[in-house]
């Protein structure tokens, strides 16, 4: 089954009428390629396979239709008026967008590939926890006093050779090529009921550019930054960051700018368009769309397609010792997770 990861109607709203094919179609950019003119919005962002659940193969279309019903069918009520200069967000608009935002940046490509990364972590922390003989010690004896604690009668203490073995039978539960795959679905069934309490009672904007100067939209739409007291722009932080910006462009004219309600400690710009292609660029798996060529848009992304990956290069968790974190758990410590990057 061929998933959509990014909306049909949302790729629809930078689309032309195309008087060759009597169609939709989008103007399609691409790293070291010329734009092209013809790409569908029904099938430009649409994978085999990218909701595929390797232990249930309903999951896929269950996830595909769970999507429109409670995300998607709700904002398209509404998408294509905020492009009106006239419109005003609601509080109900702004509830529907946010479950939209939430759902639409974890259902990318983008995200997915970073499920891939973020799969090997917890392995590796545990090949390295079987390394250190302290941390085997203290598990091995915290765990016959919680035995002890339940009431169960010893005969012996727990070793540190079943500490090892119940960590390899850990690390062989997780060691298989679905792994990644398996991770990816349950963190889109796990966002689809979260609810981002910053981001619903932040600060929502629209701002507005000329025809001739349109917005695109990549095939990672939602993208963040900081922007920093000497104006650069630090695409990929995380949105619970102090000063982080989150943007979604919704037409070649109208792009959403939201100001998550995290710390804030120097004044806010409205983003220029070409600051917004250029993240579209950075965050783009592939590909970016809109509704006309232009060179000048074509020169802009050109040099910034791919720099911002996630867990890599944006919303990256490398500042966290997973391997503490891990033994904290296991201890029954409550370990600090700073938020991404």
């Amino acid at each position: 089954m061929k998933s959509h990861t990014v909306p049909k109607k949302l790729l629809e709203q930078f689309a032309y009428d195309d008087p060759v094919t009597r169609s939709k179609r989008l103007w399609r950019y691409q790293k070291g390629q010329p734009p092209y003119g013809r790409a569908a919005p029904k099938t430009a962002t649409r994978w085999d396979g990218h909701f595929a659940d390797p232990s249930n193969s309903m999951k896929e279309a269950e996830l595909e239709e769970r999507l429109k019903r409670e995300f998607e069918d709700p904002v398209n009520q509404f998408i294509d008026m905020i492009g009106y200069r006239t419109f005003i967000l609601t509080a109900a608009h702004i509830r529907f967008l946010t479950g939209y935002i939430t759902i639409l940046f974890n259902r990318t490509r983008a995200r997915r590939a970073a499920s891939e990364g973020q799969s090997n972590i917890p392995i590796e922390a545990l090949r390295a926890l079987l390394s250190d003989d302290q941390k085997l010690s203290d598990l091995a004896a915290k765990l016959t006093m919680d035995m002890i604690d339940s009431g169960h009668q010893l005969r012996w203490m727990v070793t540190r050779q079943e500490i090892i073995d119940g960590i390899m039978r850990e690390i062989a539960r997780h060691t298989n090529d679905d792994e990644a795959q398996r991770s990816y679905i349950h963190t889109m069934e796990t966002m689809m009921a979260f609810a981002d309490e910053k981001m619903l009672n932040g600060h929502w904007g629209i701002v507005h550019t000329e025809p001739d100067k349109p917005f695109v939209i990549g095939d990672a739409p939602v993208v963040t930054w900081e922007r920093t007291a000497s104006n650069i722009l630090m695409f990929g932080q995380g949105f619970a960051r102090p000063d982080v910006e989150a943007l979604l462009p919704v037409s070649p004219t109208t792009c959403l700018h939201v100001l998550p309600l995290v710390a804030r400690g120097r004044p806010v710009r409205t983003p220029a368009p070409e600051e917004v292609n250029m993240a579209q660029a950075a965050f783009a798996t592939e590909h970016c769309f809109t509704n006309l060529c232009s060179p000048e848009i074509d020169a802009t992304l050109q040099p910034q397609f791919g720099k911002t990956r996630l867990g890599i290069e944006g919303f990256s968790l490398s500042q966290v010792d997973y391997n503490k974190v891990l033994f904290d758990i296991l201890l029954g410590r409550r370990p600090h997770v700073a938020a991404p990057r």
